[in-house]
C-alpha cells in the first residue's frame, strides 16, 4: 500500500494502522479484484485505476459487513450460552448431564429440549423430502441394482445450467438447487458465512488415493477441464498457461495429502468457526457438465446421489450445531465441559474419577453428533474391514425380514405410550406395503419419512460406514458395498422397515395435527400428553405455531396430518405478531416448529421401529480410531449387536422413567411379552425357509419345564440376540460356531470356523473339511441367505457340494438336527425337491 494511501486510511478512521492490518487491507483489494474479474464482464476493459477504486470501494463494503456479521455472531454466542448454561441448571448437581441430553436423544422423557441429533435427523430429512425426485433419478433402476447413467449425466448437466433435454432431470435439478439455497440462508441466518457462488452447481468429490497417483496426470487433466475464465491473478488478469499449472500442482499438493501440507507444527487444528464451513472458495472450476463428469469418473469415489446427499446430511449438521451451540460449538462445547467437570468436582471431590468418564463420554457423543471423529490412520485397514463387513451384511442378513416380525411389538407399544391409535398404525402400515398404488408411500416420502430406505441405508444395522463409499476404494470393496445394500432391498427388508416407520410417523402426525385443533395450548391438554409433548423440547411457542398450519389430508391415512411442509405454508403475515413479541421472525419460527414436529415424530419412530443413533455408536465405538487393527476389530465385535444395544438402551431407559413401580413392571412386561411372541413366530419362520420343520415349543429339555428353553430363545429373538438362542439346544449354533466365536461377532466365528476345518466327523471317521468350507464360503456369497431362495439354493447347490467333497456330511446334519434341536426336515438335505410339506404339528410336539 502506497504511503499516501495509508495516510489516507488512517485519517478516515482517527488513527495509525498496524502492519498487519495494512497487509490485510491490502489482501482484501486483490481478493476482491480477482472476483470482481469473475463477476464484471467489462471488468478487463476498465482502466487499472478504474479496477483498483471499484476494489477500494467493495472493501470497504465488506469490512462493514464483516464488522456487522462480529456483532451478530457475538450476540448469537452470548444467547446459546446463556440458553446452554440455564439448561444445565435443570439438572441440580448434575451439570454435565444436560450436556449429554442436549447432544442426543434420550428415551426417558426428561429432556425437555429436542437434541441437537434430533435437529440433524429432522433438518435432513426434510431437505431430502423436497428432493424426491433427485433420488428417483438417480438411484437407478430395478430397486437401484443398475444405475440410470443417462439419467444422471442430464442431472449434471442441469445442475450446470446446461439444456439436457430430459424434463425429469431439469425438475430434479431445480429440486436440489432450491433445497441447497434453503439450507444456505437458514446456516447463514444463525450466524454463518455462506456466499453464493454463481458457478456452484454441486459438490465435488476426490478421491486422495486416486488424485495422488499421478501428479502430473492430474495437473494435465485438470488444465483441459479449467473454467479459465476462473482463474485470474491477483490483479484480475488471466491466468497463463504457466500460472495455472502452478496453481494446479498447489491444488494436487493439498487432495493428495489431505491437506496436512498446509499444517503448521505446533498450531492445533479443527477449532475454526463451523459458522465460517463453506465460506472458503471453490478453488476447482470445471468449464462444463462433460469436464465435471470426465473429473468424477477419473478422480472420485462416490456416486451421484451420494455426493448429493452428503451435501444436505453436512448442511443439517452444521445448522443444528449452530443454531443449538452459537457460531462456534467445538469452542462452546469445550467450555461448557470444563464448566460441568469443575463444578461437578468441586460439589463430589470424591467423584472426580467417575466424573472424568462421565466426559470422556460426551466428548465421544459430540464427536458422532458434530461428525468431528479422527479420519483413519491407515485406509487400507479401514477399507479393508469395511469390505468384510459388507460381505457379512449382504451374505448373513437376507433372511433378516424374518426377524422384523418382532418390529411389531415395539412399533405397538410406542404408539400405545404416544396416544395413537394402535390399530390404525397397523392399518395404515398395509396402505405404505401396498405394491398396486404408491400414492400412501409417496405422501409420507414427503412428510420425510421412512427415506433412510429409500436411499439404501443400512444405519438399522450399525452399518453406517457401509452405505457410501467414502471410505471405500477398489472394486471388491464397491461390489461388498453395493451387495450389502442390495440385498437390504431384494430381501424386502429395506420395504418393510419403511412401511412400519411411514405407517407409525404418518399417524402420529395425524394425531398431533388433531390434538393441535382441540386444544389451544398445550398446558390445557391431558397431562400425559402435555407431559409427553414437553419432554420432547416442545414449547408453547411451537404450538402456536402448529396451530396456525393447515394440517394435510392423506385420505385413509389421516385427515389432520401436520407435517413441516404445511408449518412452512403459514404465510408471514399471520406470524408477524408472534414474532414480534420474541424480537424474531416469521421464518425462523416456521424453522423451529417445523424442526421440532418432525424431530419429535422420527425420534418417536425410532423407539418403535429401532435404528441405533449417535448414543449406541458412541457406546460402542467411542474412543476407538478408525483404521487401527484394534479399532476394526472392536467395530467388528460390535457388528449385528448395535440393533440388541439400542434396543436395550432405549426400552429399558424408558422403562425406569415410568412413574411408579407398577408402570415400570407394566411396560417391561408388555415389552417382553410382545417381542417374545413375535420371536417365536420368527424362529418358526426361519426355520421352514430353511427347509425343517417348526421347532417342538413344549419341549421340556430345561428344568423340566414345558416350553421353557423355546421361551427363551424366543425371548433372545426378541430382541436380536437370536443367534445366542441356538446355545439353549446345543453347544454350537446351527451353523457350527461356537458360543465363544458368537460372541466376539462375525470375524471371531470366521477364525474359529477356519481354526476347526479339520474337525474330526461324529461317526465313521468322516472328513468334513471340504463340507465345512462350502458351508464357510456360503456364509460369504451375498443373497446365498435370501428368505425365499435359501432352502431352493441350500439343497440344489450347496448340500451338494457339501455331500461331494465330504461324502456323509449330509447324513450327519440330519443327525445333528434330531438330537441337539429334535427336528426333521420338510425338506431333506441333498434332495432336489421336498417330499412333503412343512409339519406346522411339530411345533407342539407333533410330527
Amino acid at each position: 500500500m502506497r504511503p499516501e494511501c495509508i495516510q489516507a486510511v488512517t485519517q478516515a478512521i482517527g488513527r495509525s494502522l498496524t502492519q498487519a492490518e495494512i497487509q490485510g487491507i491490502e489482501n482484501r483489494v486483490r481478493r476482491n479484484m480477482k472476483q470482481l474479474s469473475h463477476t464484471d464482464p467489462a471488468w478487463q476493459s476498465k482502466t487499472a485505476a478504474d479496477r483498483l477504486n471499484e476494489a477500494a470501494t467493495k472493501s470497504a463494503k465488506d469490512l462493514v459487513a464483516e464488522a456487522d456479521l462480529k456483532k451478530k455472531r457475538v450476540a448469537l454466542t452470548i444467547l446459546a450460552h446463556d440458553r446452554i448454561e440455564s439448561y444445565m441448571k435443570r439438572f441440580p448437581g448434575q451439570p454435565l448431564e444436560g450436556l449429554d441430553r442436549l447432544l442426543a436423544f434420550s428415551s426417558d422423557g426428561k429432556s425437555g429440549i429436542q437434541s441437537i441429533e434430533s435437529a440433524t435427523r429432522a433438518i435432513r430429512d426434510d431437505a431430502l423430502s423436497n428432493m424426491l425426485d433427485v433420488i428417483d433419478v438417480t438411484k437407478g433402476k430395478f430397486m437401484g441394482l443398475f444405475q440410470d447413467e443417462a439419467g444422471n449425466l442430464a442431472l449434471v448437466r442441469e445442475l450446470h445450467g446446461q439444456d439436457s433435454g430430459n424434463a425429469a432431470a431439469k425438475v430434479a435439478a431445480k429440486q436440489f438447487a432450491d433445497t441447497a439455497e434453503q439450507l444456505r440462508q437458514r446456516f447463514n441466518r444463525s450466524g454463518g458465512d455462506v456466499g453464493q457462488l454463481d458457478d456452484w452447481a454441486m459438490p465435488r468429490d476426490h478421491s486422495q488415493i486416486k488424485v495422488s497417483k499421478d501428479q502430473a496426470k492430474w495437473v494435465g487433466d485438470h488444465l483441459k477441464w479449467a473454467n479459465r475464465a476462473k482463474y485470474m491473478n491477483e490483479d484480475g488478469t488471466p491466468m497463463n498457461d504457466q500460472q495455472l499449472t502452478e496453481f494446479l500442482n498447489h491444488a494436487w499438493q493439498t487432495l493428495a495429502t489431505g491437506g496436512t501440507n498446509k499444517m503448521e507444527p505446533g498450531n492445533v487444528a479443527g477449532n475454526g468457526m463451523r459458522a465460517n464451513r463453506g465460506s472458503e472458495s471453490r478453488q476447482i472450476h470445471y468449464k462444463d457438465a462433460e469436464s465435471f463428469i470426465a473429473a468424477q469418473q477419473a478422480y472420485g469415489d462416490k456416486n451421484l446421489l451420494e455426493l448429493l446427499i452428503g451435501h444436505i446430511d453436512r448442511a443439517a449438521r452444521d445448522i443444528s450445531l449452530v443454531e443449538a451451540l452459537g457460531p462456534n460449538p467445538n469452542n462452546q462445547m469445550r467450555y461448557f465441559l470444563d464448566a460441568g467437570q469443575k463444578a461437578t468436582d468441586e460439589m463430589r471431590p470424591k467423584d472426580a474419577t467417575s466424573t472424568a468418564k462421565q466426559r470422556k463420554k460426551i466428548e465421544y457423543l459430540y464427536e458422532e453428533v458434530a461428525g468431528t471423529r479422527e479420519p483413519p490412520a491407515s485406509a487400507a485397514i479401514a477399507n479393508g474391514f469395511d469390505t468384510y463387513r459388507a460381505l457379512n451384511v449382504a451374505s448373513r442378513l437376507g433372511s433378516a425380514v424374518i426377524t422384523s416380525v418382532t418390529d411389531q411389538g415395539t412399533l405397538g407399544l410406542t404408539a400405545s405410550m404416544n396416544g395413537m391409535p394402535v390399530m390404525k398404525v397397523f392399518e395404515n402400515e398395509l396402505r405404505m406395503l401396498n405394491p398396486a398404488d404408491a400414492t400412501d408411500r409417496r405422501l409420507a416420502q414427503r412428510a420425510g419419512l421412512g427415506l433412510n430406505q429409500m436411499i439404501g441405508s443400512l444405519n438399522r444395522w450399525g452399518a453406517d460406514g457401509l452405505g457410501t463409499t467414502e471410505q471405500i476404494s477398489g472394486r471388491v470393496a464397491k461390489f461388498s458395498q453395493t451387495a450389502a445394500s442390495k440385498v437390504m432391498q431384494v430381501s424386502g427388508m429395506n420395504a418393510m422397515t419403511a412401511g412400519a416407520q411411514r405407517a407409525f410417523g404418518a399417524v402420529m402426525m395425524d394425531t398431533i395435527g388433531d390434538m393441535s385443533r382441540r386444544f389451544q395450548t398445550i398446558a390445557s391438554m391431558d397431562p400425559a400428553d402435555s407431559k409427553r409433548l414437553l419432554g420432547q423440547g416442545v414449547t408453547e411457542t411451537d404450538w402456536a405455531v402448529w396451530r396456525l398450519a393447515q394440517p394435510e389430508d392423506w385420505r385413509g391415512s389421516g385427515d389432520t396430518v401436520l407435517t413441516s411442509g404445511s408449518i412452512y405454508r403459514i404465510p408471514d403475515a399471520d406470524l408477524v405478531q408472534l414474532a414480534r413479541q420474541l424480537k424474531t421472525t416469521p421464518q425462523r419460527l416456521k424453522d423451529q416448529a417445523a424442526t421440532k414436529l418432525l424431530g419429535t415424530v422420527l425420534d418417536e419412530t425410532n423407539m418403535a421401529i429401532i435404528e441405533p443413533g449417535a448414543r449406541e455408536k458412541a457406546f460402542m465405538h467411542g474412543g476407538v480410531q478408525r483404521g487401527t487393527v484394534k479399532g476394526e476389530m472392536t467395530r467388528s465385535f460390535w457388528q449385528f449387536k448395535s440393533f440388541s444395544i439400542a434396543m436395550m438402551m432405549r426400552h429399558f431407559k424408558r422403562a425406569m422413567a415410568q412413574e411408579t413401580g407398577w408402570g415400570k413392571a407394566g411396560y417391561m412386561a408388555a415389552l417382553m411379552a410382545s417381542t417374545t411372541v413375535l420371536g417365536g413366530m420368527a424362529i418358526q419362520l426361519n426355520e421352514i425357509a430353511s427347509g425343517r420343520d417348526p421347532k417342538n415349543m413344549l419341549d421340556d429339555g430345561v428344568l423340566g419345564v414345558p416350553g421353557l428353553r423355546f421361551g427363551a430363545a424366543a425371548f433372545l429373538k426378541g430382541g436380536s440376540l437370536g443367534l445366542y438362542g441356538d446355545f439353549l439346544f446345543s453347544n454350537q449354533t446351527q451353523m457350527g460356531t461356537s458360543f465363544v466365536a458368537s460372541i466376539f461377532g462375525p470375524i471371531a466365528g470366521d477364525i474359529d470356523s477356519i481354526a476347526n476345518l479339520k474337525g474330526s466327523a461324529t461317526e465313521g471317521d468322516v472328513d468334513k473339511v471340504g463340507g465345512n468350507l462350502v458351508r464357510l464360503l456360503k456364509s460369504h456369497t451375498p443373497a446365498a441367505n435370501l428368505w425365499y431362495t435359501k432352502a431352493a439354493t441350500d439343497h440344489m447347490i450347496f448340500h451338494q457340494l457339501q455331500e461331494y467333497f465330504s461324502p456323509g456330511y449330509l447324513r450327519n446334519m440330519r443327525r445333528r438336527a434330531r438330537k441337539d434341536f429334535g427336528q426333521q426336515f420338510w425338506w431333506e438335505p441333498g434332495e432336489a425337491t421336498p417330499d412333503r410339506g412343512p409339519s406346522l404339528g411339530a411345533a407342539v410336539g407333533g410330527r
